[in-house]
This record gives C-alpha cells, structure tokens and sequence, in this order.
C-alpha cells in the first residue's frame, strides 16, 4: 500500500512540472522574427501616389518619379500605350477596362512595397499580378532597360487578361501553360527573336554542358 501511495505521489509530482514547464513556455515573450510574420515589409519612407489615366492604363506614380526636372512618367505613358498597341495587334484583343501600372523610382523604393507579399530580390525587375490585374515595376538605370522590362510586364498582362475570359477557360488554364511558353513569350515579344543577353545566356549553358532538360524549362522559374 505503502509503494502505491508513494509510485502516485511520483506520478503527480511528474505531471505538475510538466504543466509548470507549459505555462512557463506559455507566458514568454515571442520573438521579435514571430511577430513580424504577416505584416507588411519595412518602409522607410511613405509614398503619396497620384493617378496618370491613359487610354489603356492607370499610372501610380508619386513625386519622385515626375517633377519638372524629370518627365519619366510621361515616357512611361507615351511607351505604355505604344506596347498596347503593338501587342493588342498581335493578340487580337483589347482590355474591357484600364489597367493599374505602378511605378516606382528605382530598384530600393520597388522593394518596399507593400502591394506584394514577401521579399522581391534584386534580380526581379517587375511582376505583374494575375488576379488584381496590376503591374509592379521600378524605372532602371536606362531608357531601353526600362522599355524592355514594361514590355515584358505588359506581354503578361495581356496574357492574363486573355486567358481569365470564359471563352479560354479562366485564370486555371494559364496554370497549365508550360513555363518557357509564358515567360519565353513575354521575352520574345519585348527583346525580339535577337538578344545579346539572351544569347550569352544560352552560350554559357551550353559552354558549361548545363542546358535546362525539357522538364526544367516547363517547371522550374530559375
């Protein structure tokens, strides 16, 4: 009787630490990397945006991006609209509605926004978001890099606007789209069949014997 009494005291003595370990781990602080999970990136600075509206677009911009020493707001419209043109031509389609272009000044401002969820990496020059229909880009370092990247966007946004009308099955049949066939077009129509970049490209997987198999192409966005 004695040992059973003694054996149920241990037992108890063993479940109450166990609950003190709990509720201590319970009441400590969350670390400050918990925390930030699901919040908007730092901004270091607020933007006041104001609306350019073109015949095809809607133009966020803020003071940075369009003073009177600077007119690159009005380049992006002039080539905005010039890029519809072109590719409305080649897809045989028109947008219902105007479409949000986002701008921002360069590379560091495009990084701090809080129109996209996640880190946006050095090598991403502009996204164009399916759902909301919006393009997110920074002005680069030059004219022509710039035409180039707003082309590029534009080809998506196009494709995006194609594909979620009923008579092409919705949003889901982009998904199905091998990858090369997406971002290849969208290089294709911007760059031209000819590009130095591209070509040093090919020649350096070609020269290191790692050309992407087939299935990478379609899958893999690296």
């Amino acid at each position: 009787m004695t040992a059973a009494v003694e054996n149920n005291r241990n037992r108890g003595g063993r479940i109450l630490c166990w609950a003190g370990a709990v509720a201590l781990l319970l009441t400590l602080p969350v670390p400050a990397s918990a925390q930030y999970f699901g919040r908007n990136k730092v901004q270091y600075e607020n933007r006041e945006f104001k609306v350019l509206t073109t015949r095809n677009w809607d133009i966020y911009f803020y003071p940075e991006v369009y003073s009177e020493e600077n007119s690159a707001i009005e380049d992006i419209a002039r080539l905005s609209e010039r890029w519809y043109e072109r590719l409305s031509r080649f897809f045989q389609h028109d947008f219902a509605i105007t479409k949000p272009l986002i701008i921002y000044a360069d590379h560091p401002d495009f990084q701090q926004t809080n129109t996209l969820s996640g880190a946006i990496g050095q090598g991403t020059g502009g996204v164009t978001e399916s759902l909301k229909d919006r393009v997110i880009m920074p002005l680069t370092v030059s004219y022509q890099e710039t035409n180039n990247v707003l082309g590029h966007e534009l080809v998506h946004a196009f494709q995006y606007d194609i594909t979620k009308s009923r008579s092409y099955g919705g949003i889901m049949r982009l998904a199905g789209l091998p990858l090369w066939v997406v971002e290849g077009m969208a290089e294709y129509l911007s760059l031209g069949r000819e590009h130095p970049h591209t070509a040093m490209w090919n020649r350096d997987h070609l020269y290191r014997d790692e050309k992407p198999t087939h299935a990478e192409r379609t899958r893999n966005p690296k």
